[in-house]
């Protein structure tokens, strides 16, 4: 992406003024060097995303962002009902387990802040990312359907994670696992 498109907010965030039908700034929250990075796509759909009604604030692109179907995946804004507020499917997403997750530490900033480049590259080198790679856990389909409906909890119960971890996840980890209960309550009715 042409970063001249844009204005520096700071370091990590970039804007692009409302134009052409905007009716919010677009702002993206990565380093130059992340943004020159990111597909062209991205800005196009954000942009779009700062065109509908009722939209407030501005349309925020968050460091994990790619081009997606209508908002870009990790794209974020809130719509004023009042002002003729929208609700888009886009803006929900449509892939699995694509986003940011918090994760909670005892470290200080000072404790982190020293070792952040080796962090980084130990998280990369670490965590799947993108189409068509690879992590260390391989399953086989019933596995995998295993994996779907147990959620969290299956993750648990292979030793991924910890028991608060449930605490701090949408629906307890469990959405597909509900969504299908609802299937199976609505083909009843």
């Amino acid at each position: 992406m042409d970063v001249t498109k844009l204005t520096a907010l700071s370091e990590s965030g970039w804007q692009l003024a409302p134009q052409a039908g905007m009716r919010v700034p677009a702002v993206i929250l990565r380093n130059a060097r992340l943004v020159a990075e990111m597909d062209d796509k991205v800005l196009e759909q954000i942009v779009n995303v700062a065109r509908l009604p009722g939209i407030v604030g501005a349309a925020y692109v968050m460091p994990d962002a790619h081009w997606g179907y209508g908002f870009p995946i990790g794209g974020v804004a809130a719509f004023d009902p009042e002002a003729g507020g929208v609700i888009s499917a886009g803006g929900v997403g449509f892939d699995i387990s694509c986003g940011v997750r918090t994760l909670l530490t005892h470290l200080r900033r000072e404790e982190i802040v020293r070792v952040q480049r080796d962090l980084a590259d130990n998280l990369f080198r670490n965590i799947p990312a993108g189409v068509g790679s690879t992590g260390k856990i391989v399953l086989d389909s019933g596995q995998v359907d295993s994996m779907l409906e147990g959620g969290v909890r299956w993750a648990l119960s292979q030793g991924f994670g910890e028991s608060v971890d449930l605490e701090r996840i949408e629906e307890k980890g469990q959405r597909l696992a509900l969504l299908r209960r609802r299937r199976a309550l609505t083909d009843c009715v």
